[in-house]
């Protein structure tokens, strides 16, 4: 069943789906629910059939005016009004109605408190028997009741979205929901307050860093501090992925879509329905498959690979890329209006080398870490050891600093960390030296200078090498990159590194 039928606000989609069922029954060409805004003015909530214009559904009655609907209201039954009974239409400025039209109203009511009205016309007279006024009372107490739980969810979802806000902002650094996202910085308490600011909202996140800045963390941040936290948070990266595997992996596919479908599969926006879904790398995401997620993020709607039913999502969409998709766009390599859609609140991570105070700090948490897993008493780091810390650049940022404490603790055996167990180097400088008159000397303009990408292959090659093709694992070439093993693949494919040819050419 649609869980987003129940969700806060849908209430406009189940009285559109009553009226629907109830044109199958009763021959009506205008159903009209109208709610009680103020003591004594009613309003369109929601129109159907074929004489719907847009002056009905943006159409309010004064019932100083209207005394004949004000007393039908106070009377809580249903009313036909006779051909022969001289009356004002409902809608007599906005439809040009025979005179004598079928017209049937049925107030809306919970228990004794009247909440609004509903009216049913035809050109036609003689459409409602005193079967179909008898039934259509029925109808009315059901939509009611729609109406006033609707009114109570919102009610209780904006409560709990003000006491969210308010939690949000007492919580202190040390707060345990703030523990994966530690930080004392300036440039990392500016990033603790977006999340902080953000997460009680349902806005699109766009997370940007460097690899190893901790986007992932920072999106279970805002997740864990949002009125959504109750519901799942899943992920995806977009790395490596094709259109068709993008496609089925985000959205699910139907059995017998593909030759290997051999049976039905969610996907990850009907997994993650009421929650959270984290698009990692969304850089990396298929041309082809970006337009699908357009439609999904404006409409809210999907359908599987292979399926023909519509489905509805209510998902909170967090994306994270360590690309400049805004460069992408100008590149043609990224749509514009899925990147400003997906960029409602931008939120820039600060690699690590730029929050020096925060390596300290995260030192002796991933200590404290690794002491709980192997559950031995946290071993002291060497005064030269922090000094290496704080000298070194940091490229792989946090993810690389964890990284090297878990090889020093295991390598200091219980006793001092040292320099050398985190491979280090204390003499390690911070910035490069400035070229002297004689470098610039040598320095010829037209010597070829390799790019970016030329050096990174370069450098993958070599990893992939030492570690004899391996990815994976403690000894594979994304550990010692410092990188995720997904995207390593996703870099070795799109600079065409082939793992055979590499691993077999002469040394």
């Amino acid at each position: 069943m649609d869980r987003q039928l129940f969700s806060p606000g849908s209430a406009d989609k189940i009285l559109e789906l009553i009226l629907t069922a109830l044109r199958d029954l009763v021959d009506y060409e205008l159903a009209v629910i109208m709610k009680l805004t103020e003591a004594d003015t009613l309003t369109v909530q929601k129109a159907q059939g074929p004489l719907v214009s847009e002056r009905i559904t943006n159409y309010s009655v004064d019932l100083n005016r209207r005394r004949d609907l004000a007393r039908i209201i106070r009377f809580d039954q249903p009313y036909l009004f006779n051909e022969t009974e001289g009356h004002e239409d409902t809608y007599e400025e906005l439809l040009d109605m025979p005179d004598d039209h079928s017209c049937l109203v049925a107030p809306l009511y919970i228990q004794e408190t009247p909440i609004g009205l509903l009216t049913l016309d035809h050109r036609a007279c003689n459409m409602f028997s005193p079967a179909i006024v008898k039934f259509i009372g029925t109808i009315a107490r059901l939509i009611a009741v729609i109406i006033a739980q609707n009114e109570s969810s919102q009610y209780l979802d904006t409560l709990r979205r003000d006491l969210t806000r308010e939690r949000n902002i007492l919580l202190s650094r040390e707060a345990p929901q703030l523990k994966n996202i530690m930080g004392k910085s300036p440039a990392w308490s500016r990033v603790i307050d977006q999340v902080k600011i953000v997460a009680e909202s349902d806005l699109p996140v766009l997370i940007h860093g460097e690899t190893g800045t901790g986007k992932e963390m920072v999106a279970r941040t805002i997740h864990t501090l949002s009125p959504r936290s109750d519901k799942p948070f899943i992920t995806l990266n977009c790395s490596a992925l094709n259109a068709g595997l993008a496609e089925s992996e985000l959205f699910g596919h139907e059995k017998g879509a593909f030759t290997s479908a051999v049976a039905q599969r969610k996907g990850r926006f009907e997994i993650a329905d009421g929650g959270t879904l984290f698009l990692d790398e969304i850089a990396d995401l298929p041309m082809e498959i970006q337009p699908k997620l357009l439609r999904t993020l404006q409409e809210g709607t999907f359908e599987r690979v292979g399926g023909e039913v519509t489905h509805s999502c209510n998902v909170r969409i967090i994306a994270a890329s360590h690309m400049d998709l805004k460069e992408r766009v100008q590149h043609g390599e990224f749509r514009e209006d899925l990147y400003y859609r997906l960029g409602v609140y931008p939120l820039e991570l600060p690699p690590l080398r730029r929050r020096k105070e925060d390596i300290l700090l995260l030192t002796k948490h991933f200590i404290h870490q690794e002491a709980l897993k192997t559950r031995t008493h946290p071993p002291e780091i060497s005064e030269e050891a922090v000094t290496g810390l704080q000298n070194h650049p940091w490229p792989g940022n946090v993810r690389e600093l964890q990284n090297a404490i878990s090889r020093g603790v295991l390598l200091a055996k219980g006793g001092m960390i040292e320099c050398h167990h985190l491979g280090l180097y204390h003499s390690m400088p911070t910035t490069v030296p400035a070229l002297t008159a004689d470098d610039r000397t040598m320095a010829k303009p037209n010597t070829p200078f390799p790019s970016m990408a030329t050096l990174e292959k370069k450098h993958i090659e070599d990893a992939l090498i030492r570690t004899h093709g391996k990815i994976y694992g403690e000894n594979g070439a994304a550990a010692l990159l410092e990188m995720k093993p997904t995207t390593l693949q996703s870099r070795i494919k799109k600079l065409n590194i082939d793992r055979k040819i590499l691993l077999n050419r002469p040394n």
